[in-house]
């Protein structure tokens, strides 16, 4: 009989036991998946390929290098003003630390920045006019990410093409010229993410391309050859340009 009894506590004990341990474990939560920080900004970092197109002005300064007189006074400079559209495409690379974003970026457009004017000069019967075809910079920039907000500044290198003409329509004599001119670039700008992949932005710019001698030679259709024309041209631009880019990163 006290056998039985013994057995019986032992196997009540063992029991009891096992519903404390049963109701601990109820007690112990699941391990649950942290949510991701919520104060890491969305990353700008990667390759990017877009289009810009805009609306440009440009100053041009024509000066005369002292080697004749038949369209303008010896050393002096003439200057005019244009404007017209501009629009091509670019491609660049992002990096970001933090919030803050690096960058290099290559571009090219075509441009129709052109004037054509009645020479301020006595008899007033020659028509100047200049033409730049297209403009190139590759440009460094620095941003600071706002999540889908990345505005920026960048500057660095610019090239572009000019042609250039003085005519005398009455005698049938003109004068022209091509090239490339070398020079800088800087401006500012701000992009948005409209999704992970694709921004839209708006970028101003101010380029300097410098003087370069473009129209250097004897003028075509003179009767009697003369002294050869030599003109080095300076331009100046600003440009407006809304621009899309999809971007190849994360």
């Amino acid at each position: 009989m006290l056998f039985c009894t013994g057995r019986i506590l032992i196997v009540s004990a063992c029991v009891g036991l096992g519903a404390v341990q049963l109701a601990a474990a109820a007690d112990i939560p699941y391990p649950v998946k942290s949510p991701p920080p919520t104060n890491v900004p969305d990353s700008w970092t990667g390759f990017y390929l877009g289009g810009q197109i805009g609306y440009g002005t440009d100053s041009v300064g024509w000066r005369n290098l002292g080697t004749s007189t038949a369209f303008s006074p010896l050393n002096s400079v003439t200057h005019d003003r244009g404007s017209g559209v501009i629009g091509g495409g670019q491609l660049g690379y992002n990096f970001q630390y933090n919030r803050i974003v690096l960058g290099i970026e290559g571009s090219l457009s075509a441009a129709s920045f052109e004037r054509s004017f009645t020479s301020p000069y006595f008899p007033a019967t020659d028509v100047w006019s200049s033409k730049a075809t297209w403009l190139g910079t590759v440009t460094g920039r620095i941003g600071y990410g706002f999540d889908n907000w990345l505005p920026y500044v960048k500057g660095g290198f610019a090239a572009g093409n000019v042609e250039t003409t003085i005519a005398n329509n009455a005698l049938g004599v003109t004068s022209q010229g091509s090239a490339v001119h070398y020079g800088w670039t800087a401006g500012a700008g701000v992009e948005f993410k409209v999704t992970r992949k694709v921004t839209l932005g708006l970028e101003f710019m101010h380029t300097d391309l410098g003087r370069s001698t473009d129209i250097n030679g004897p003028p075509a259709g003179a009767p009697v050859p003369g002294t050869a024309e030599s003109y080095g041209v300076g331009l100046r631009s600003n440009s407006i340009m809304a621009r899309f880019n999809y971007l190849f990163g994360r």
